[in-house]
């Protein structure tokens, strides 16, 4: 019998993305006991279960108040900070928004987008392939960082000031850029290396 894998997280919430005890019970009973349950570096469980039974489990999840997400070459859901100083300081609502913009998203190479509510950087973003600090009440936007490997790096700032009604549109116009100008299982650092940071701005019509 055919096996395929999804992926499952919690909604972003106030201490990031948290499993309540609820949220694992059900996963548990809903998947069953011949699913197989991973946890991924990409604060996300990667569920294995029978094909047949996989399209009633992910509706099921998801009226349990669940995210599911495809695997594979798409965006993740947004990795982000423990929002310590409250939602409505780190920006709760625009993370939300974020993710319900750009996770799954079709992409070259598996991607990785960070939001942190403060500078203190707490969620990593310049270690992603894009990351967004919130400063006081504008974003920051930085693209290009890369955690593994030796060719580990930080990400470079591509726009700041960027107000929260423009955040999810202006990421958004980034990955349909990696979209279409990338080069099949490119890595979105390679991307940027190889387009160049200026031509991304001038591409999107953004100024640094």
């Amino acid at each position: 019998m055919k096996r395929v894998q999804f992926a499952v997280s919690p909604e972003i919430r106030v201490g990031g993305s948290v499993f309540t005890p609820a949220d694992m019970v059900a996963i548990s009973q809903i998947v069953g006991e011949d699913a197989q349950i991973e946890l991924s570096i990409f604060q996300q469980l990667i569920v294995e279960m029978n094909e047949e039974k996989a399209e009633d489990a992910k509706k099921a999840l998801r009226e349990k108040g669940l995210c599911v997400y495809e695997t594979g070459s798409v965006v993740k859901n947004l990795s982000v900070c423990s929002f310590c100083k409250g939602a409505e300081i780190e920006g709760l609502e625009a993370a939300r928004n974020l993710n319900d913009t750009i996770a799954g998203m079709a992409v070259p190479f598996t991607m990785r987008v960070g939001y942190t509510g403060c500078p203190n950087a707490c969620g990593e973003p310049l270690v992603k392939d894009i990351g967004i600090v919130k400063r006081k009440e504008t974003f920051e936007i930085y693209v290009g960082g890369q955690s593994k490997t030796m060719e580990a790096k930080t990400a470079e700032l591509l726009v700041e000031q960027v107000k929260e009604e423009q955040l999810s549109s202006i990421v958004q116009s980034i990955i349909t850029l990696y979209q279409t100008q990338g080069k099949k299982r490119e890595k979105f650092f390679k991307f940027v290396e190889r387009y160049g940071l200026e031509n991304v701005r001038k591409e999107l019509g953004l100024s640094s």
